[in-house]
């Protein structure tokens, strides 16, 4: 019997805990979309300046400058999509907050 009730008791506790868990993980996942643009950040305006400056190796015809400020700029625009989908990944654990205190889950 006391194992019954036992197991109950840690259902209920970990349903409970579920929920400010699932927040924290989409805070966590947008803090790593947001690490991750900044990296491609650096690395685009590391490789425009390389480009810029002519160093590294180079290559005619396949690593000319318009072909290295081309792939960094490659690298911005998922730069740009990395910073947006860490907003979404927000917004949405924001959006389950509010849900659950208008539903009364808090």
């Amino acid at each position: 019997m006391n194992k019954i009730i036992l197991g109950a008791s840690m259902v209920v506790m970990l349903t409970l805990t579920q929920t400010s868990f699932g927040q924290a993980v989409q805070e966590a996942k947008a803090e790593k979309k947001e690490q991750k643009a900044d990296k491609k950040v650096a690395k685009a305006h590391e490789l425009k300046s390389n480009a810029a400056m002519g160093k590294g190796m180079e290559i005619a015809g396949i690593s000319d400058p318009k072909t290295r400020n081309a792939k960094a700029d490659r690298k911005l625009k998922h730069a740009e999509k990395k910073e947006l989908k860490s907003d979404a990944k927000e917004l949405k654990a924001v959006a389950k907050d509010k849900k659950k205190k208008a539903d009364g889950i808090d």
